[in-house]
């Protein structure tokens, strides 16, 4: 058994590009490393400690919010010797590496990083960026790479083989944790011309604000209409759905993992490269950047749902929902190579 400390953050903040995405994503991890003791140091814009509480992990530290480079080591190196950490994993916006080089001198550390971001000094980067070639290599510093969609660490649900089963829902909405651009509001503007046609399942995200106009909506179209706060099981829910539509981070894998033809609406530029690489590769439509002719795109995209013009045009499972499995399994081997 291993103590393993797990630097994150995230929450609900505006205009820190965060979301929950980190957050969820070494949830994904930590259940699969759950025969060992995990441990949480965690920067919380907003609702993130509740939810990895909700998760079943209590042994939580919380450090300042935008905390400076420095003070961050410090404030991990004390949390390593509290709790006899053996492996420290990092997922969170920005990783410093001065942060990272300093720490991988005392202790084994696995960094998650994103896009096209791979060159840290650590014993493991973990990069599930769609567009990279699923492999096993080095960085320019000599750090062992696992990249490719083949390590994107999703919730082990996504694993299961889809049934062949009826799709309830005609589309399904989501837009990741937090929706900070408010996309909700554009929406709201749409879907009163399709639910006498379609059916629509909306998941507005665990730290999302209630929204009245949407429960009117769906008193009004109660029949057509499903509006959750969240939920326990992402994968069952899109196994129930035809299409998707969401934002540019973790969901994406997710959609592709079950073959859903998806729309992307990208709610910060970072999200932008991932939504071209999905629709270059023909499993989604990207609808763009946030902006003031996103209405009429994500109307174009709605009116092809219901028309079933938009199908993905690649049918292969890129995503296979082993990802957590695969990383977590490495991270094990670590201890043994010691």
């Amino acid at each position: 058994m291993n103590n393993i400390l797990i630097r994150t953050g995230g929450g609900r903040a505006k205009g820190k590009e965060l979301g929950l995405g980190h957050i969820y994503r070494t949830i994904n991890l930590a259940k699969e490393l759950k025969y060992n003791k995990i441990y949480f140091l965690l920067e919380d814009f907003g609702g993130a400690k509740e939810i990895l509480q909700k998760n079943g992990f209590n042994k939580i530290e919380t450090v300042m919010n935008k905390i400076k480079t420095e003070q961050d080591f410090k404030n991990t190196k004390l949390q390593i010797e509290k709790w006899k950490i053996d492996i420290v994993i990092i997922d969170r916006y920005k990783i410093s590496k001065l942060y990272v080089k300093k720490l991988s001198k005392i202790i084994k550390v696995v960094i998650i990083s994103d896009l096209l971001d791979l060159n840290f000094k650590a014993n493991l980067i973990v990069n599930g960026f769609i567009g990279f070639k699923n492999q096993i290599t080095k960085n320019k510093l000599n750090s062992k790479c696992m990249i490719g969609p083949n390590f994107q660490i999703l919730n082990k649900e996504f694993s299961k083989m889809n049934k062949k089963n009826i799709k309830k829902w005609d589309l399904l909405i989501s837009f990741g944790g937090y929706d900070e651009k408010n996309i909700i509001e554009i929406i709201l503007k749409i879907l009163p011309d399709y639910l006498n046609k379609l059916k629509v399942k909306i998941i507005l995200g665990p730290v999302a604000k209630k929204n009245s106009e949407l429960n009117k909506l769906q008193k009004k179209y109660s029949k057509n209409l499903h509006v959750k706060n969240s939920t326990k099981n992402m994968a069952k829910e899109m196994r129930n759905t035809k299409y998707g539509l969401c934002t540019g981070g973790l969901t994406t894998y997710e959609f592709a993992c079950m073959k859903i033809p998806t729309g992307i609406i990208s709610d910060d530029n970072h999200q932008i490269i991932t939504a071209k690489q999905w629709q270059k590769l023909g499993f989604a439509k990207n609808l763009g950047i946030i902006n003031k002719n996103s209405e009429s795109k994500i109307r174009i995209f709605v009116d092809e749902v219901y028309e079933r013009k938009f199908l993905t045009r690649n049918r292969k499972r890129m995503v296979d929902g082993l990802g957590s499995k695969r990383v977590a399994n490495e991270i094990l081997k670590m201890k043994e190579n010691h």
